[in-house]
């Protein structure tokens, strides 16, 4: 599954963090009620990866949600992404995954590609894969 699409993630209730999609927003309280059973997830919007881990051990949003709602894996972003150079690392990191990679390999290959272009992380270093204990 891969989502692209703005995303906001909420400090005042993470569970209410959301991704906007054509027809609404859609929650990270909804995306818990999905049935994702051992999907790859992909948020390639600005922060997606943003979490509240203060009022406890547990990470509270959208990568969550997604891993409550049965995802094996989650690929989101730590701060706000360039569209071109993202399109880039996620053109890279489906070709991986087409080619049998693990979903880490996919990812490490793309962000090595785009960072042979762009030095800096900022460029390169902003999605993180989460899941696949």
């Amino acid at each position: 599954i891969h989502l692209a699409c703005h995303a906001q993630f909420r400090t005042d209730n993470p569970a209410f963090s959301s991704l906007f999609m054509h027809d609404g927003p859609l929650s990270a309280e909804s995306i818990e009620s999905l049935q994702l059973s051992g999907a790859v997830v992909v948020l390639s919007g600005c922060e997606t990866a943003l979490h509240d881990g203060a009022a406890g051990d547990e990470a509270f949003g959208l990568t969550r949600a997604f891993l409550v709602a049965g995802a094996a894996r989650v690929l989101s972003s730590l701060w706000a992404v360039d569209d071109a150079t993202t399109a880039q690392l996620m053109g890279g990191f489906h070709a991986g995954l087409r080619a049998g990679l693990n979903p880490a390999a996919a990812l490490r290959q793309a962000q090595l590609a785009v960072r042979a272009r762009h030095e800096h992380p900022f460029y390169w270093a902003a999605f993180t894969l989460t899941g696949g204990w």
